[in-house]
């Protein structure tokens, strides 16, 4: 049985549309309490207060030198920490094209996910807003998304509607071929979800964040795992979709994650305990990693804009092992292959079955 700890950093609940948060992590080690409290004493030698934490670390500048002492460990630790990065500006993008084009491929009879091909084709579209569109058309596009995944109703999916036809009559292609695919999308949408106010929790991440990390360490590791978090996190109160995904009544089987890359479930996560971060020096080190992977995360596809942080990657925080959902150069080059079977969200979907109809019960009961 092995410990895995995690915390998090930049957690914003469904307002992924916040550019003062715009990056989400979970930060998680194989580090016990003992070897953490250590690595944090070694590091921040004159730290006062109950326990360590990112934000009051980050804020005063007599820490700068036990920073770079952090970066400096973080080779020696890189095999047992992992980081998900999420881009909440990215993510809105790419909930958009999953709610609104990828049905259409599905129907076609196309795997959107499979080998990642999904995931490239994001990456091209992200490319192509900021090229050939502006960072401003890119932010009015995920911002109007947000407000109606927040509020689903008939006047925030037509003020997206609005934008998404302006934009296809004042562009050219390749913008405008994007934008019709949503336009497209948007009538396949109407039609299929008659009810806007049961469009619910299209903002998730938290949940799935965690499940992402034990996706990651269930690749490296055959033993089952024991979870720590912070008890403070809003983490559990999503307990039923957490304990559907860890469920053992499934038949052992290989699921895709949105890289293209498989692990066997069930994923054998056999606790799930929440601590409180002071008694506990490995969860306040995951607050520490996940709060300077936060600070990082820009520069983890291009050079930060800050030179501290840049000189704290070249220190060694450029080795922490990471992964999420973040643009990167990584484009499709052709069409995707033709759907065999269930795919990934199929999958998904038969995992959280137990969930998904307690949910529907539960708005059955309300009405």
């Amino acid at each position: 049985m092995t410990t895995i700890y995690i915390d998090e950093s930049g957690f914003t609940g469904d307002d992924l549309y916040n550019p003062d948060q715009r990056y989400f992590v979970i930060a998680s080690t194989l580090i016990g309490d003992d070897e953490a409290e250590q690595i944090l004493r070694r590091c921040f030698p004159r730290y006062q207060g109950p326990e360590f934490k990112f934000t009051n670390i980050w804020k005063r500048g007599t820490n700068r030198n036990g920073l770079r002492s952090f970066a400096q460990e973080v080779p020696g630790l890189a095999d047992r920490v992992f980081v998900y990065i999420i881009d909440k500006r990215f993510s809105l993008l790419i909930k958009m094209f999953d709610y609104l084009v990828e049905p259409g491929f599905y129907e076609a009879e196309l795997d959107w996910y499979a080998d990642g091909w999904g995931m490239r084709y994001m990456n091209v579209v992200h490319r192509d807003l900021l090229r050939h569109g502006s960072e401003e058309l890119y932010d009015e596009t995920v911002r109007l998304w947000d407000a109606f995944a927040r509020s689903p109703s008939e006047a925030t999916l037509a003020s997206f509607a609005a934008h998404v036809e302006a934009t296809i009559a004042a562009s050219a292609p390749p913008l405008s071929s994007m934008f019709d695919l949503l336009r497209k999308g948007l009538m396949h949408f109407r039609a299929t979800n008659p009810k806007l106010e049961d469009f619910a929790d299209s903002s998730e991440i938290q949940v799935t964040s965690v499940f992402s990390t034990m996706f990651y360490w269930r690749q490296q590791r055959s033993e089952d795992f024991d979870l720590v978090h912070d008890e403070s996190s809003a983490f559990l109160k999503q307990r039923g979709l957490w304990e559907a995904m860890l469920r053992d009544d499934v038949e052992p089987q290989l699921i895709q994650s949105s890289n293209g890359s498989k692990v066997e479930l069930p994923l054998r996560v056999r606790s799930t305990t929440g601590v409180r971060s002071q008694d506990s020096a490995a969860v306040q080190l995951c607050d520490v990693l996940a709060g300077f992977a936060g600070k990082a995360a820009p520069g983890f596809g291009d050079k930060p804009k800050d030179p501290f942080v840049l000189e704290l990657v070249m220190e060694g925080a450029g080795e922490l092992v990471q992964g999420g959902v973040m643009p990167h150069e990584l484009y499709i080059e052709g069409p995707p292959r033709r759907r065999e079977g269930p795919d990934a969200v199929d999958q998904m979907v038969d995992l959280l079955r137990p969930h998904l109809d307690q949910m529907a019960q539960d708005r059955a009961g309300h009405e």
